[in-house]
C-alpha cells in the first residue's frame, strides 16, 4: 500500500556531512553542502538542497516487503506548484508491471487525477484552474516513469505533481525528453542508476498567472545524473514553455543551477560533484536529438 513519510519543514539549507548517500557509492567522504536534516530520504543522491521553510515530502511504496521511494518533492503552497521532484531509475523500480490504461477499470471511473490525499486542498491546483485556462494537466514525474507497481503509478496522479502545461508542449518537446529519460533509465547497459530531477520555474519573474491559474512556469527543466560502473555523467535539459514547437536546450548542471537557483545533486561528495556539474558531453547520451546549446 502507498504511504507517506512525515511532512516537515526544512530547518537548514547547507551543512557539513561526512556520510555517503544511502542510494549511491559508499565510502567516499567529503561533502560540504549535503542535506543532513529532514530525514534519511533527504540524503538521497537525486534530492537537491532543501531550503529553509520548504515543504519536503517523500512518497513511498512497499515493494516485496521493502520501502521504496516513488519520488520526492518540494512543494510551494503559495504557488500551488512543486519547486522540484526527484526520483531514480534503478533495478528496484525500472520494470514495467502496471499500465496506465488499467485505470479505466477502477472505481475512479477512468479519471485518476485526484487531489493529493495527504496535502491540504488549498495547497494544490484544482482541475478547473488548469482546464478552464487553456492548459492540460501535465505530469512532472511522468505516469510512465513509475509503472513498477499500481501504487507507485497512482502517486504520480497527485495534483501536487501536476503542472499547467500547453497541450502542444506537453505532447511535444517535454514528452520527447520524457521518453529519452525512460529509455535511458530502463537500459541496464546504459546506467546502473539514473538520478532524475524535474520541475518548472516558479521564482518571481519566472512564472506567469493566467486567468484563475496562479502559477504557469515560463520554463521547465530536467537535471540528470547517470551512474554506471562507479562513473558519473550529467546533463541539464531546459524547455521554454510555449504553445508551440519548443526546442530542447542542453547545458551543464552548473548552468542549470545558475538559471533555476536550485542546488542539484548536493548529496554527491564535493570532489565528484564539482567535476560532473561543469562537464557536458551530449554524445554520451544516446538518442538525444533536436537539441540546441543553452548559453
Amino acid at each position: 500500500m502507498r504511504k507517506l513519510t512525515a511532512l516537515f519543514l526544512a530547518l537548514t539549507l547547507l551543512a557539513a556531512c561526512s556520510r555517503s548517500d544511502d542510494n549511491g557509492p559508499k565510502g567516499v567522504p567529503g561533502n560540504s553542502n549535503a542535506n543532513i536534516s529532514h530525514g534519511k530520504h533527504a540524503r538521497r543522491i537525486e534530492v537537491p538542497a532543501i531550503n529553509n521553510g520548504e515543504l519536503f515530502i517523500a512518497h513511498t511504496t512497499t515493494v516485496n516487503g521493502k520501502e521504496n521511494v516513488t519520488y520526492s518533492i518540494v512543494h510551494n503552497p503559495e504557488r500551488k506548484h512543486c519547486r522540484w521532484t526527484a526520483f531514480t531509475f534503478d533495478p528496484s523500480n525500472r520494470a514495467i508491471k502496471w499500465k496506465r490504461d488499467n485505470w479505466e477499470t477502477t472505481e475512479w471511473g477512468g479519471d485518476p487525477f485526484q487531489p493529493n490525499p495527504e496535502m491540504p486542498d488549498n495547497y494544490v491546483f484544482t482541475k478547473n484552474e488548469i482546464n478552464h485556462n487553456g492548459f492540460v494537466r501535465g505530469h512532472v514525474v511522468a505516469s510512465y516513469d513509475r509503472v513498477y507497481s499500481k501504487d507507485a503509478n497512482e502517486q504520480t496522479f497527485y495534483y501536487s505533481n501536476i503542472s499547467p502545461m500547453y497541450s502542444r508542449f506537453n505532447t511535444g518537446a517535454w514528452n520527447d525528453c520524457e521518453m529519452n529519460v525512460q529509455d535511458w533509465g530502463r537500459n541496464s547497459s546504459f546506467c546502473d542508476t539514473l538520478y532524475v530531477v524535474k520541475g518548472g520555474t516558479i521564482r518571481e519573474g519566472e512564472y506567469r498567472t493566467v486567468g484563475t491559474c496562479p502559477t504557469v512556469p515560463n520554463y521547465y527543466f530536467m537535471a540528470l545524473l547517470c551512474l554506471k560502473n562507479n562513473t558519473y555523467k550529467a546533463i541539464g535539459l531546459l524547455f521554454k514553455h510555449e504553445n508551440g514547437n519548443s526546442r530542447t536546450q542542453i547545458c551543464t548542471i552548473d548552468k542549470l543551477e545558475e538559471f533555476t537557483g536550485i542546488d542539484f545533486f548536493c548529496n554527491v561528495p564535493d570532489n565528484v560533484e564539482a567535476t560532473i556539474e561543469r562537464t557536458l558531453s551530449p554524445g554520451l547520451w544516446q538518442g538525444l536529438k533536436n537539441y540546441t546549446l543553452f548559453e
